[in-house]
């Protein structure tokens, strides 16, 4: 998750997913199976080729197009406390050989930490044009632009075959929209997701993680961007949720038999 990202079972949206280092100032350093050396993606060069990002991208103009008509899917942006990153990035062992696509990129943290932190490609999709900009301005204040870029786009769009790792900030009926996409991903490619399962797949891991988090008296992230400092006082400690799957994902019992019922009709 721009990453919006939920921060509560209650009244989490996300379509947006990058996590971030506690926000209030802008990001000076931020962060699969196989390593990703054979594809086009895996070289700085070759990503930057494959991610265009720029006037006349196709994803670029589908985004603004989605935006500018009132698309808001899910969208409310809660940064990931960069403990949280720090983890997803660990339990998905990222190396300088992967590819890390963030869907929902918020600011960039995710991205920006992949690549200051192990040397990974990392590319981070947002919806939001406000987070889009604010996470390339993360990217190039961390002097990691030869690893790291943004694109604009919507998730759901995005062709996830290059990337070796996928990272997620999502409400988990978005988990499972993007599942047919996250199957398409190489054998030994790893997804992780910051508080929220993916319904009929079963994880191979599940973390907790204790990190402060911002909110408002009503209970939600209020955060507005790096350059808006936050009031440290609403921060709460809370338990955070890791998951990690790793490709191909392993349906449960009941999911793999109601496929298999309506495959029959």
């Amino acid at each position: 998750m721009s990453r919006a990202r939920c921060a509560r079972p209650v009244a989490l949206l996300l379509l947006a997913s990058c996590s971030r280092t506690p926000a209030a100032t802008p990001l000076s350093s931020t962060p699969s199976a196989s390593s990703a050396a054979s594809t086009p993606a895996a070289t700085p060069s070759a990503s930057a080729a494959a991610v265009p990002g720029g006037v006349g991208d196709p994803l670029e103009l589908e985004a603004q197009r989605e935006w500018e008509g009132g698309k808001r899917e899910d969208i409310v942006y809660v940064p990931t406390p960069q403990k949280v990153v720090d983890k997803m990035l660990e339990v998905a062992k990222v190396t300088s050989s992967d590819v890390v696509y963030d869907l929902g990129c918020g600011d960039g943290r995710i991205v920006v930490t992949a690549s200051k932190k192990v040397g990974a490609t990392a590319i981070g999709f947002d919806l939001d044009p406000q987070r889009v900009t604010e996470a390339r301005e993360n990217v190039m204040h961390a002097g990691v632009a030869a690893l790291a870029s943004i694109r604009r786009a919507d998730v759901f769009s995005v062709d996830l075959q290059p990337a070796t790792v996928v990272t997620l900030y999502l409400l988990p009926e978005l988990n499972v929209r993007l599942i047919p996409q996250l199957e398409k991903l190489r054998p030994g490619s790893r997804i992780v997701s910051h508080d929220f399962d993916m319904e009929g797949v079963i994880p191979d891991g599940h973390w907790t993680v204790l990190a402060p988090e911002f909110v408002n008296d009503e209970g939600y992230s209020a955060y507005k961007g790096g350059g808006v400092p936050e009031d440290r006082k609403n921060y709460e400690e809370r338990a955070h949720e890791i998951y990690l799957w790793t490709v191909p994902l392993k349906r449960s019992a009941a999911t793999s038999t109601d496929a298999g019922h309506a495959g029959a009709k």
